[in-house]
């Protein structure tokens, strides 16, 4: 991976330097382009600053490697990190993101064919993963957040997934915004200020769709 901090200060790399697959994280300073904190050795090589550029957070992997755990890393500080999540079911992988509309934290576990995610928000001092939906085998699930709603794209009881929305994760009333469609394959969506942006393929063939925010009309991006 190759970062740059929100303020434009730090460089955050990952290196394989042993063909291992198994990825040493570096800081560097870019005006002095000197390394500024510890390596971080055995990672999965992804990268994120956190908004006020104080942390960097990154998943470990395992002797089998598996990324399991989450941890967060003071820069410049070469105490022991942080760790914010530990997945105990060997055959989940962890990962975390950035909601788009930068107020929280996403972690989201998942094997093949079974995910579940937690969240915490982006001022939190002490991160506390909260659970959003209890894992179920055999449903996937992606939420994401944007002008105060969260939207989740699943498939849960839809075969080739629906995205529904509620206001709250805290106390959680999950509507349709995409209802599920018959031999549709309904994708994720894009957050732009004004638009939403989302994918849909049927008949063999991809499709753009542009909803106007304010207005909620959608339309067809054709393309000629």
């Amino acid at each position: 991976d190759l970062e740059v901090s929100h303020n434009d200060k730090y460089l955050g790399y990952s290196l394989d330097v042993k063909g291992s697959e198994y990825y040493t994280i570096f800081v560097r300073e870019i005006k002095n382009n000197k390394i500024i904190t510890k390596e971080i050795h055995n990672t999965s090589g992804s990268i994120i600053f956190s908004l006020d550029d104080k942390y960097i957070f990154y998943s470990k992997l395992d002797k089998n490697h598996r990324a399991r755990q989450i941890y967060r890393h003071k820069i410049g500080d070469f105490a022991d990190d942080e760790l914010i999540f530990n997945e105990k079911t060997q055959a989940f992988t962890v990962s975390i993101s950035l909601s788009s509309d930068e107020k929280y934290y996403f972690i989201t576990s998942s094997d093949h064919n079974t995910s579940e995610q937690y969240y915490f928000r982006v001022d939190e001092e002490k991160p506390i993963p909260k659970l959003i939906i209890k894992r179920e085998k055999g449903i996937l699930y992606s939420v994401n957040s944007w002008n105060n709603e969260f939207y989740n794209h699943t498939n849960k009881d839809a075969e080739d997934f629906k995205i529904d929305v509620s206001d709250s994760l805290e106390i959680q009333n999950w509507k349709p915004f995409i209802k599920a469609k018959n031999e549709v394959l309904i994708g994720g969506l894009v957050f732009l200020k004004n638009w939403i942006i989302r994918s849909e393929t049927s008949n063999a063939l991809d499709k753009l769709f542009v909803r106007n925010i304010i207005s909620g009309s959608e339309e067809e991006l054709v393309f000629t």
